[in-house]
């Protein structure tokens, strides 16, 4: 017969010295695991950027339009595709070795576009003419697949990207959601603010390439040339126009609050009536203080 913990403290109060002692526990091993989980994918890591230079290529890519957060999904498709299997010796999935080989190019980096409307490119770089063969041979499996296999629908073009000037930057990666959240927050700011000291404008282009093995990621800013590595897509400020008048909600949750409704209301309404009230509260209590 035996007994969990949760069976011998059942009959203990709700607030009891032991119960909140068991909470706080778990709560600061927790917090611990979270915060270790910060500092190891670069939390607290100084960026240093300097400048360098983009080495170019024939870059082998699939195209998409959504969060980030998916390129790295899309990237493990890619190894997939090209017969990469990142298992250990033990049948364990093992992190990915794939820098200066993998890269992905985001667009859309200004905060102009909503959540899960930006544009990025994931693909391969090399001169490796049977690398670039295998993925080119998958584009026969595209059509058949469903709008629901995101990571693998949408076919491998080619596109030849130049070699330029470029900013460059290391910062330390886990592959995890820390590393999403500090790549969009920390990394793409400081590496705009550069590209602004260095007499840049408007819209920018940013290039990664990671190594989840040796936890670090490297990311180029083209410094010049910029409309070549759209692709022959738009650039950001044209692409914007449609999203001009998306609230800074929706664009920080890349939701669309016109589709959505509470109690007969669109959420766009509502959102509205509520910016309205804050501002009469805000006037009348500063009439009250008077």
């Amino acid at each position: 017969m035996s007994l969990n913990y949760h069976e011998l403290t059942m009959n203990e109060p709700r607030d009891s010295p032991a119960r909140r002692k068991q909470h706080l526990i778990i709560c600061t091993v927790m917090g611990v695991m979270f915060l270790h989980s910060g500092i190891s994918a670069g939390l607290f890591h100084s960026m240093s950027i300097d400048k360098g230079e983009f080495p170019g290529g024939e870059f082998t890519h699939k195209f998409s339009t959504r969060d980030y957060a998916a390129a790295s999904g899309i990237s493990r498709n890619i190894e997939a595709d090209l017969g990469i299997d990142n298992i250990d010796e033990r049948g364990w999935q093992a992190p990915s070795d794939s820098a200066d080989l993998l890269f992905s190019v985001f667009l859309d980096n200004d905060g102009s576009i909503p959540g899960g409307m930006t544009r990025f490119a994931s693909g391969i770089i090399t001169e490796d003419a049977e690398k670039k063969r295998k993925l080119l041979e998958t584009n026969s499996k595209a059509d058949e697949m469903t709008k629901n296999e995101y990571h693998k629908n949408g076919k491998y073009n080619v596109f030849k990207l130049p070699k330029v000037n470029a900013a460059v930057a290391l910062h330390p990666t886990t592959g995890g959601v820390w590393s999403a959240l500090l790549q969009q927050y920390k990394i793409f700011p400081a590496l705009k603010k550069y590209y602004e000291e260095q007499g840049g404008s408007d819209s920018f282009v940013v290039i990664s390439t990671c190594s989840e093995k040796q936890g670090m990621c490297m990311y180029y800013v083209p410094l010049s040339k910029k409309e070549v590595f759209y692709m022959g897509h738009e650039l950001t400020e044209e692409y914007g126009v449609q999203f001009a008048a998306t609230s800074s909600v929706e664009k920080f949750f890349g939701i669309d609050l016109d589709g959505m409704s509470f109690g007969g209301k669109t959420f766009a309404n509502v959102y509205k009536g509520l910016k309205k009230l804050l501002r009469v509260s805000s006037k009348m209590s500063g009439k009250e203080e008077l």
